[in-house]
């Protein structure tokens, strides 16, 4: 400070430059008298008729003269605007980008024309602050076009404020509307909603699916019991995605190990009824700590075939070994079904324990302890999830098969689905396929096989 005697004497122009930046800080400069006669003439464009002058005029908004001045005098002209003309400036001022254009269109977004309060809402989402979050959440009551704008609008309203007011409307919404709001801060991956979520899932049976959604992307093992807690009370479709909630919170992630950890403690703390019902769940997160509890089940008499049971829904081929194992010791007809049914399942999944040649060999292993033709179809089905030309040899064995030749003729059409694998052996696929069309009366399966061999692609949605 005492610096700036000396600073102002040898160098007065230094401190004209500062204290200009200072004031044009501080303060819009004003307004060339060029800069305001071209915004009258901007103004007068918009006050007429002329749909063309109209149109230039709007452009003028977006992307010519700058300065907040002109921005509030462009609001100021939106009441004395037609409702159909007020969309288009309300939009034009939107895209202009000057908070200052928020004042005027918030009375506009409360009530009148539809159109009208659907520009003035999407006004309000990119330009507006806390203070217009209650008009949007309004605005979701609301259906069609302003329903879109005002969700759209809670998504892209920004800044710290706006998110606290949006979490505090969130969690005093009525069960009409929380859901929805759930969903808005999820999609805006509001980690600081963490709490009203995990108070969510304990709440109302409308709101705790979105409750679920937002924990299945931000929860870890804090959230378990919560989660837990909400999948025992859910049923049917609800119950359904708690569990795919539950599973992707103890599979993926940095926190995967320690939410199937604390999902295992839950678990152990839990009441034989409740075990029963979280035992699915458990079983599809795997994991040796998993296994422990499976393994004490078999060795039960009395829980043995709840240990099956899981056994059967285990997320990978890890357990291959132990079905294997039990399949040959078991003489229960009924069991060795069961544990044969899992290993048709996990023979083929993705698994970084198991290479590509593992896992077919797997399924080798598995269709020679087949005593049914079914199971064998299942077998031969389930080895187009395998995308190597040793599978694709696997499945075209059981062509000439009469009892299993139509799930060959869906695994060779299945595999050729895959251009790189059909161009790679192309003499092979061309056979194959010509046995698919001789063999197989399924109408798609011949439309497709057609078009494969033709080296023609497949839309899986729609008919090419």
């Amino acid at each position: 400070m005492r610096m700036l005697p000396l600073v102002a004497a040898l160098f007065p122009a230094v401190v004209v430059v500062l204290t200009l930046a200072t004031a044009t800080r501080a303060e819009e400069p004003a307004a060339s008298a060029s800069a305001r006669e071209a915004a009258a003439a901007v103004l007068d464009m918009l006050g007429g008729d002329d749909a063309d002058l109209r149109a230039l005029a709007l452009d003028r908004v977006r992307h010519g003269l700058r300065g907040t001045w002109f921005t509030r005098e462009l609001a100021a002209l939106l009441p004395r605007q037609t409702p159909a003309e007020q969309p288009s400036l309300l939009r034009a001022l939107a895209d202009r980008g000057d908070a200052a254009a928020a004042a005027a269109a918030r009375p506009l977004a409360k009530a009148g024309d539809a159109a009208v309060r659907v520009a003035a809402i999407s006004l309000l989402g990119r330009l507006g602050d806390a203070a217009d979050v209650p008009v949007l959440v309004s605005g979701m009551a609301d259906g069609g076009q302003i329903q879109a704008a005002a969700r759209r609008g809670l998504l892209e309203i920004h800044g710290p404020e706006a998110e606290k007011a949006l979490r505090a409307a969130a969690a005093a919404a009525n069960r009409a509307h929380q859901a929805a709001l759930i969903d808005i801060l999820t999609e805006r991956r509001d980690r600081a909603s963490l709490p009203l979520f995990v108070a969510a899932v304990d709440g109302d049976p409308a709101v705790r699916p979105a409750a679920m959604r937002a924990l299945a992307r931000f929860g870890g093992a804090a959230e378990i019991d919560a989660m837990a807690r909400s999948y025992l009370q859910a049923s049917g479709d609800e119950r359904r995605a708690a569990e795919q909630a539950i599973v992707t919170v103890c599979t993926s992630g940095a926190q995967a190990p320690a939410a199937a950890t604390a999902l295992v403690k839950g678990f152990a703390a839990s009441d034989q009824a409740a075990q029963d019902s979280l035992l699915p769940v458990l079983a599809r997160v795997g994991g040796p700590e998993v296994m422990a509890i499976v393994d004490g089940m078999l060795a039960n008499p009395t829980a043995r075939q709840r240990g099956l049971a899981a056994l059967v829904r285990w997320p990978d081929a890890a357990v291959k070994e132990r079905l294997l194992a039990l399949h040959a010791e078991t003489a229960d007809p009924a069991e060795k079904q069961i544990v044969l049914n899992a290993l048709i399942r996990i023979a083929p999944l993705p698994d970084n324990k198991l290479d590509d040649s593992q896992r077919l060999s797997l399924l080798q292993q598995t269709l020679n302890l087949c005593e049914r033709d079914a199971d064998r179809a299942r077998v031969i089905e389930r080895a187009n999830a395998i995308r190597t030309f040793e599978a694709f040899q696997f499945v075209v064995a059981a062509l000439d098969d009469p009892a299993l030749s139509e799930a060959a003729c869906r695994s060779v059409v299945e595999l050729a689905h895959h251009r790189k694998l059909r161009d790679a052996h192309k003499a092979e696929f061309v056979a194959a396929l010509d046995k698919v069309l001789a063999a197989t009366k399924t109408e798609e399966l011949l439309e497709r096989a057609a078009r494969y061999k033709g080296g023609k692609t497949w839309d899986r949605t729609q008919k090419n």
